[in-house]
């Protein structure tokens, strides 16, 4: 049965298809004021215009990964500069306590402690991670780069030392009285020689290194990259481990004044090409730490820049809202006023 358009239940049900449309219009106000003043469905009300606002948004959210990205390796580098920090602090302070004006035969068990120290020192400082990637690896950061020569059984590293010595001088490092016989000349040439390969390749990388010469490129911003990482291969890493091995392995208290002096020498020649070297690295890592504070200003200023612009496309005027929100409340009450007056009417009132 359908009822006529001037019947009652049609006088009744015209005041609320109002009242819907009134409430559709207050929850849609409603979520639009909860968003803090965003569209509740910006594709309806952007239309064409929606593509632009997508692009926004995804270019906003690229930006913000490269800065969370640009965080990681900020610590890797971070974490980097301060270990190298650490590694050349140690070089001077062994550069000072082997200057010339010692007393050898008084000063060799001191030295020896102390390098030994340092060594072991060198190798936690290079073999330190940050987030589970080892900061002196190069590329390959889930390998361990320096060996540790200070471990049970001897490592690799230390048990070539010891067969260099004795193929050069028929005996082991420390022997008495035979190391007391040792020459100057001598000592100059195995330091020169068969104890200077050790730390060179191929001997660095089979006994002593598992790190990668090729450090990691990253991406900074808009294209720019820059090495952020230091790898365990450099020269000054290798002077400063010949530097602790020497003074730790070579049987310093054992040997002559004169060929001591060769080896102090020695020691003294390679902390300080050492320490040079160290500086001009860490200059370099600082220099990246700069690029990538200036990277991420600009990151900064894009995301803001690009999120003024989605937020014009999709914001509500909040004044015009709040306002709209309560005319659409009047207008709902004034129906629902209406529906209940019209509800006592009845056509037949008026037959």
């Amino acid at each position: 049965m359908k009822t006529s358009y001037i019947s009652t239940a049609t006088l009744w049900n015209s005041p609320r298809a109002g009242a819907a449309r009134l409430e559709a219009e207050i929850a849609k106000a409603n979520a639009e004021m909860v968003q803090g003043g965003r569209y509740a469905d910006v594709g309806l009300e952007l239309g064409h215009r929606t593509g632009t606002d997508i692009n926004l948004r995804q270019e906003v959210d690229d930006l913000k990964a490269q800065q969370s990205r640009n965080n990681i390796t900020g610590l890797r580098v971070s974490g980097t500069y301060d270990a190298l920090t650490q590694i050349r602090t140690d070089s001077e302070s062994f550069l000072a306590l082997v200057t010339p004006g010692k007393l050898f035969s008084s000063n060799g068990a001191e030295t020896v402690k102390e390098a030994s120290s340092r060594l072991s020192a060198l190798i936690a400082h290079l073999n330190s991670a940050v987030a589970g990637q080892f900061l002196f690896s190069g590329i390959d950061t889930d390998r361990r780069p320096i060996a540790d020569t200070q471990s049970v059984p001897p490592a690799a590293a230390k048990l070539a030392f010891a067969q260099a010595f004795q193929a050069a001088f028929g005996f082991a490092p420390g022997t008495l009285p035979a190391a007391t016989n040792i020459t100057a000349t001598q000592m100059q040439a195995f330091l020169d020689g068969p104890a200077s390969a050790l730390f060179a390749d191929p001997q660095w990388g089979a006994t002593w290194s598992g790190a990668s010469n090729v450090n990691i490129l990253s991406e900074l911003a808009g294209g720019e990259t820059a090495e952020t990482s230091v790898n365990a291969n450099v020269q000054a890493v290798r002077q400063l481990a010949m530097l602790y091995t020497v003074g730790s392995e070579i049987g310093l208290t054992s040997l002559a004044p004169s060929t001591q002096s060769i080896v102090y020498d020695k020691m003294r020649d390679l902390a300080s090409h050492a320490a040079f070297n160290l500086t001009q690295i860490q200059a370099s890592v600082g220099i990246v730490q700069s690029r990538m504070k200036a990277a991420d200003n600009l990151l900064d200023s894009k995301i803001k820049f690009l999120t003024l612009g989605y937020s014009n496309l999709e914001s509500v005027d909040l004044a015009e809202l709040r306002t709209r929100q309560e005319n659409l409340k009047a207008d709902l009450q004034v129906s629902y006023s209406l529906t209940s007056e019209m509800r006592r009417i009845s056509l037949i009132d008026y037959v």
